[in-house]
């Protein structure tokens, strides 16, 4: 066995290894009998050609103002001349051999498809100058101010052009009234109007104030000057246009196959990308064709590269991979991925088609489903590509053919039902709660914007309207009252959905759905809110919320603990005696002579009259608690 031989057989023991791994990656299933029946690795040689053509462009920018030339580069006014020049070195750059030399030498040197995009090589060292006057302000760098157009005013706003306003102190009636009081010759008063002309205008018009009477202002655009600067110079009144001349080389990747050779070769290549395929196999430069006269050169590189054709079989389940590079990637699974999640697929559109999806409880069972299906890799990764707008087509060239296109096609209408069916029910769920909540919503509400009026109900059998009966229409003004609520439902009813496809499905799943419209949007939010405010107006003009003096709505539903009522009684009568002090009466004075002292006094004092001695009766109120 030569050398080459153990080469390929380590490399069919690699993709071997790499079968087996994208198997159990791609898929829920733990793989632990995979067979591989037969393998036939080949190293295939083919060429491969890059052609780079060289492109010529002359990029002419306009630039405000006369703009000076550099040392080397061509100045002109003549516009034909300019023209002409500019032609003439751009067909210069296509014949001149150094380009083509220097577009060799930097490819040689470089590793395979260094250059893969269109990239600029040359930019020619002479530039070519035009000055021109400006078209919009033929080189004065003004233009006519289209507000005033050129006479620096506008018509005045305030007075219309007349110039005359109404007076502000007549309003425009020419008269004013004044009223003061006069007194009859019998002398009674009384109230005189009397008018009289308005002293601070003539025929009640005064002179515009903005204006000053004369019907026109100043022009706020051109600030009275009638002229703009000129936008396309910005002032400068020339334009001097410079053009540089740029050299391009545009490739472009061909391969030749020998004759033999199966198509998967220049799919798989063409899959990876001409210019990726250095780091997939061997590749060295073989020739270099200049083709002066077309302003092209072509580079033929050979590579080598090893292909592995698989034969496998999974659980009885067989089929055929190819693998190629020196480190294996798939390039086709032979479709082995879409019968080993046949299952997840079967119980999946089951769910879909089932009649259960018209029951409430429907999100139980498509959950059950959704979840298994989304644990493979491959199906994640076909509902990435669905979300980024790829074709049935497209995505199963990104899954390297795992699966074929109609089984994308019924993974994703099976997927769309089910989350659409859930989503429905969610809808349903959500309107009919959030339509049932309004209206307690709307009675505490209204019992709280009513607080005030709680000490009236004072009386056991009182009970006090929130709103009056209506025979016809709807309390709009109570239903509005729930938008807040339902608005803010929506977002919580929403967040709920998004939580139970997450966890379903994963985030991939939730974008999946976004993209498609799946979720509660606008016109879900819409729907609640109207249906909630229709609702709630129709509840409350059918039956009026009324209060009792107990607090509870319609005598039932306690609100609030109403106030204490405290019974005023009449207040008691208390007697209460107040004595006067007694009056000072005159006395006769006392002797000072020695007789009048040694008589006693045999008179008696005199006694207080009966209403000096009489106490004094008040009735003063007490509060008896």
């Amino acid at each position: 066995m030569g050398a080459d031989d153990i080469s390929l057989l380590r490399y069919s023991e690699s993709c071997k290894a790499v079968a087996a791994e994208y198997i159990e990656r791609a898929t829920r299933f733990n793989v632990t009998d995979l067979r591989v029946l037969d393998a036939r690795p080949v190293v295939r040689q083919f060429l491969i050609t890059i052609r780079h053509e060289l492109e010529v462009i002359s990029d002419a920018r306009d630039h405000h103002g006369v703009h000076k030339p550099g040392q080397g580069d061509f100045s002109s006014s003549d516009w034909k001349w300019y023209q002409e020049q500019v032609t003439s070195q751009a067909q210069s750059e296509f014949a001149r051999p150094e380009t083509m030399d220097a577009l060799v030498s930097a490819v040689r040197n470089q590793a395979y498809a260094a250059i893969s995009t269109k990239t600029c090589i040359r930019t020619h060292p002479r530039r070519l100058f035009h000055t021109y006057k400006c078209s919009g302000c033929h080189g004065s760098g003004k233009v006519t101010c289209h507000g005033c157009s050129g006479s620096g005013k506008v018509q005045c706003g305030g007075c219309h052009g007349s110039g005359r306003v109404s007076c502000g102190t007549c309003h425009g009636s020419g008269s004013v009234t004044q009223t003061r009081q006069v007194r009859d010759y019998n002398g009674y008063s009384r109230t005189e109007t009397q008018y009289r002309s308005c002293h601070a205008c003539s025929g009640g018009r005064v002179n515009c104030f903005s204006c000053g009477g004369s019907g026109r202002k100043r022009c706020g655009t051109c600030g009275g000057s009638g002229q703009l600067t000129c936008t396309g110079c910005s002032g400068h009144g020339y334009l001097t246009k410079i053009t540089a001349t740029q050299t391009y080389t545009k490739p472009i990747f061909s391969g030749r196959y020998p004759q033999g050779t199966p198509d998967y070769v220049h799919l798989a290549l063409s899959k990876v990308g001409f210019a990726n395929l250095g780091g997939h196999g061997r590749i060295a430069l073989q020739n270099v064709n200049v083709v002066r006269e077309k302003s092209a050169v072509e580079f033929v590189y050979e590579c080598t590269m090893p292909f592995c054709e698989l034969s496998v079989e999974v659980r009885g389940l067989k089929s055929n991979w190819v693998l190629f590079g020196t480190t294996p990637q798939i390039f086709d699974a032979g479709g082995a991925l879409e019968a080993l999640l046949q299952s997840d697929f079967e119980q999946l559109a089951a769910v879909a088609g089932s009649g259960s999806r018209w029951l409430p409880w429907f999100h139980r069972s498509a959950k059950k489903a959704v979840t298994p299906f989304m644990e493979s890799e491959l199906n994640q990764e076909v509902i990435d590509a669905s979300a980024q707008g790829l074709a049935p087509k497209a995505i199963v060239e990104r899954v390297s053919r795992a699966v074929s296109e109609a089984y994308v096609q019924e993974s994703l209408l099976n997927l769309k039902k089910t989350i659409q069916a859930a989503a429905n029910w969610s809808r349903v769920k959500w309107l009919l709660t959030f339509i049932l909540l309004s209206i307690p919503f709307a009675i505490g509400a209204m019992a709280y914007l009513d607080r005030a009026h709680r000490l009236v109900l004072t009386a056991p059998d009182t009970q006090l309207f929130i709103n009056m009966p209506n025979a016809s229409g709807f309390l709009w003004g109570i239903g509005l009252m729930t938008v807040p609520f339902t608005v803010l439902g929506w977002f919580i009813a929403r967040w709920a959905s998004i939580r139970w496809l997450k966890r379903a499905g994963g985030k991939r799943a939730v974008v999946w759905a976004e993209r498609n419209g799946l979720l509660m949007g606008k016109w879900t939010a819409v729907t609640i809110v109207v249906a909630a405010v229709t609702t709630t107006s129709a509840f409350f003009n059918r039956w009026p919320l009324w209060i009792d003096a107990a607090g509870k709505a319609y005598g039932a539903f306690a609100l609030f603990q109403p106030p204490l009522t405290i019974e005023r009684t009449a207040p008691a009568m208390k007697v209460v005696e107040k004595r006067r002090p007694l009056r000072k009466t005159k006395t006769s004075p006392k002797p000072t002579t020695p007789d009048a002292i040694a008589r006693p006094q045999t008179q008696s004092q005199p006694q207080p009259s009966n209403s000096e001695s009489t106490p004094e009766r008040e009735w003063t109120p007490v509060n008896e608690q």
